[in-house]
């Protein structure tokens, strides 16, 4: 059979998913299905590679981004069809044009993340003593990991002497069940260390427990531990924030309180620093005045005597301004 003829259908269900789920963990590849299924069987499922016109991509996403879909939805349409597209011609090595390339991507939204201020974090965690899922909410407001690398944290993996907390792996529900996965990128493995105030608490709550070991959120499931966190939050009036949250409230107060950029984002195992950027570099005011103050002193002075004595700029009391010539 010429696999020119394949129908995008075709290739996404009976080649490209297959393939991928032998080498992606799973819950990346349902993200993938539920992609293909909501937009891109719809429009392309029916036409194979050489009959999509690259005009007609690029009017799929800019009318998908105007729907529930939004800028970011569409984007992620598009890529999914570029990789399956992409997939096919390297596969099989098909000498045709590629209509998925130069498509210009919809201006997203700069997204802005819910977070606290460092007041309203420490007010949250000195309510959430008590709580039975105390443990991991103080490790995710300590060390802005991700969700899935907390739930998978290990009590024997915690150092009580040093404060190492080794980042290998994530917990992640997906079709298949409850798996434990590597870390999403290279970079995500990597070892973090307790501020001391945090190490202690742990230990006295570990001590509390009895010493146990396996997983810090016990035989919880994920969904469950983010539950009696929450119904805690509310049932105490606490400042809400969800675990996602926690983590971008780690990073914007790490980034306030000066520590570099790059720092911050070798902490949260970004992939790139750029994620960093985005989400948690902000000007502010005094940030900007210590710019101003230090491009000043470059130049000829800091106030206005300084940089234009000698010069009169306005006529004295009395004087009129020079005519014109």
């Amino acid at each position: 059979m010429d696999n020119a003829t394949l129908t995008i259908g075709e290739i996404a269900w009976s080649h490209y998913l297959p393939a991928k789920r032998q080498r992606r963990r799973t819950n990346t590849c349902d993200g993938y299905e539920s992609s293909i299924r909501l937009y891109v069987d719809k429009r392309w499922g029916g036409m194979t590679i050489p009959e999509i016109e690259p005009d007609d991509v690029q009017e799929w996403v800019d009318e998908l981004a105007k729907t529930d879909a939004g800028p970011g939805g569409a984007w992620k349409a598009y890529k999914c069809l570029r990789q399956i597209v992409r997939w096919a011609l390297a596969k099989w090595k098909m000498r045709v044009y590629d209509p998925t390339q130069h498509i210009e991507k919809p201006r997203v939204p700069t997204y802005k993340p819910d977070t606290l201020t460092h007041r309203r974090l420490k007010r949250l965690i000195r309510g959430m003593v008590g709580c039975e899922c105390e443990a991991t909410f103080i490790i995710s407001a300590a060390l802005g990991v991700r969700p899935g690398e907390n739930y998978a944290l290990r009590w024997e993996q915690v150092n009580w002497r040093t404060g190492l907390v080794p980042i290998r792996a994530t917990l992640q529900l997906a079709s298949d069940g409850l798996n434990e996965w590597p870390t999403k990128t290279a970079k995500g493995e990597r070892d973090l260390y307790l501020p001391p105030w945090a190490l202690d608490r742990l230990h006295q709550i570990w001590v509390e427990k009895g010493r146990p070991r396996g997983r810090i959120i016990g035989d919880y499931r994920p969904q469950q531990v983010v539950y009696r966190i929450q119904r805690w939050i509310k049932a105490n009036r606490l400042p809400r924030v969800t675990m996602k949250n926690l983590r971008h409230t780690w990073a914007t107060i790490a980034a306030q309180s000066g520590v570099t950029i790059e720092l911050v984002a070798s902490m949260l195992g970004h992939a790139n620093v750029g994620t960093s950027y985005r989400y948690y570099y902000a000007l502010t005011k005094a940030a900007v005045t210590r710019a101003q103050r230090r491009v000043s002193r470059r130049l000829l002075g800091k106030t206005s005597d300084d940089m234009y004595k000698g010069i009169v700029l306005a006529p004295r009391f009395g004087e009129a301004l020079p005519l014109a010539a």
